[in-house]
This record gives structure tokens, C-alpha cells and sequence, in this order.
């Protein structure tokens, strides 16, 4: 998007406009509703999944950046992503979507990847018999996880963070 000549989008006087950690919160939260919206299971989903991981796992870097924060916060964030499993996972997958080859030790799998496939839900959920339905998944560590039920533990996990630091979420309509 090109901005008109009289707009300067670093602000007043040229200085950049700080950016504050809600602000990745709030696109990490976007992508999940679109992520809840698809209709098709297909490769545009699976590189929103990829987009949602991405947010999700630098979320942290926000914090940390964050001069409005006490640098505190931003320690128990990157202790958060080591510790829980979900957001464990979503490293991974980060990091293996912006790296060809992951260099660092990963926290679950450095192979850890998105795929379409086919998920059974069984009654009651779904019908009588059952019913197959297409879905990402996440492969990693042997272990095939239906993608969305990782997007919503790490979403969760994000928003009991907030809550034991008593930070206050500005403006995301998701996940409250």
C-alpha cells in the first residue's frame, strides 16, 4: 500500500512511532479468525497456519522489545515458549518455516511441519457413523496433531501469561 506524499508513517517530527507487544497480539489473534473462518483445507490454509505459528512464536520478541515493559515480562515470555508444550511446538514450526535448514536445537522436532490430511471424528461430535473430515495437521515428533486444536492451546497458553502478569490485552476480539 502506498502512502500519499503528505503522510509520514514515522510520525510526528520524523522519529519512529513506537510500536507496542498488543500490536502482534492483536495480528497473532487475526490470523487465528482466519484461521476459524476457512472453508477449504488446501495450501493457502496450511501458509495461514504457517502465518498464525509465526505471531504466535515472536510474540515473545515483542515483549522483550517492548521499552514500555518491565524487561522481566520479557524473560518469562521466552521462559513461557520454553516451558509449555503447545507454544514448544509452535517454535518449531516457526522455525522451520523461515529456515530451510533450523540451526538451532529445536524444542521438539527441527522437522516439524504442516500438511493437509484427513481426521475421523466419531460420534457424538459428529454423526452415527463418524464422519472424515479434511484438516491441517502438524507432524512432529512422531506424533500427527490436528492443527487447529495446537493454534488454540497456544492462544491459551499466550492469554494465561497475560493474566499471571497482569497485562492488560488492548483491542483483540479473539481470545479473551
Amino acid at each position: 500500500m502506498c502512502l500519499p506524499d503528505t503522510v509520514d508513517p514515522r510520525g510526528p517530527k520524523g522519529k519512529w512511532v513506537p510500536r507496542e507487544w498488543g500490536e502482534q497480539y492483536d495480528r497473532m489473534n487475526r490470523w487465528y479468525a482466519r484461521l476459524l473462518e476457512s472453508k477449504n483445507v488446501d495450501e493457502r490454509l496450511v501458509d495461514d497456519y504457517y502465518a498464525f505459528f509465526t505471531c504466535c512464536f515472536h510474540l515473545k520478541d515483542w515483549l522483550k522489545g517492548d521499552a514500555a515493559l518491565n524487561p522481566k515480562i520479557g524473560e518469562a515470555a521466552e521462559s513461557h515458549v520454553n516451558r509449555d508444550p503447545w507454544l514448544r511446538l509452535c517454535a518449531d514450526v516457526a522455525n522451520g518455516a523461515k529456515h530451510l535448514v533450523v540451526s538451532r536445537t529445536s524444542r521438539v522436532d527441527p522437522n516439524a511441519r504442516l500438511k493437509t490430511g484427513v481426521v475421523f471424528v466419531a460420534p457424538p461430535i459428529a454423526t452415527e457413523k463418524g464422519e472424515r473430515l479434511d484438516a491441517v495437521m502438524l507432524h512432529a515428533d512422531g506424533k500427527l496433531h490436528i492443527a487447529i486444536m495446537v493454534a488454540g492451546s497456544c492462544l491459551r497458553e499466550w492469554n494465561n501469561f497475560f493474566v499471571a502478569w497482569e497485562l492488560v490485552v488492548k483491542s483483540s476480539e479473539v481470545g479473551r
